[in-house]
């Protein structure tokens, strides 16, 4: 998943993150290495891990984070593209 940071709840190990779909859920961001530098309001982001949920909203347990902040116009249209691409494979 990608998507820009909202907001940061190291307390409840916990950031949401907004994309074109909505908003969604990450935990476990205390426990990522090198995940710290992505924990910024505004910040653009690509999380790796595993979907704990998917209603009321995704809730996925992190495995690894990334900035992609630096080139962000770029990954929010090319996620749009592998999304679809995904969508195509799968239906």
């Amino acid at each position: 998943m990608q998507g820009t940071v909202l907001e940061v709840q190291l307390d409840r190990n916990t950031v949401l993150l907004l994309d074109e779909t909505g908003t969604f859920a990450v935990q476990g961001v205390n426990n990522i290495p090198k995940g710290k530098p992505c924990l910024s309001q505004g910040k653009y982001v690509m999380v790796m891990g595993v979907i704990q949920a998917i209603s009321p909203e995704p809730v996925i347990r992190a495995v690894k984070m990334a900035d992609l902040s630096e080139l962000a116009a770029i990954h929010r249209r090319m996620w749009r593209l592998e999304v679809e691409d995904l969508q195509q494979v799968l239906a």
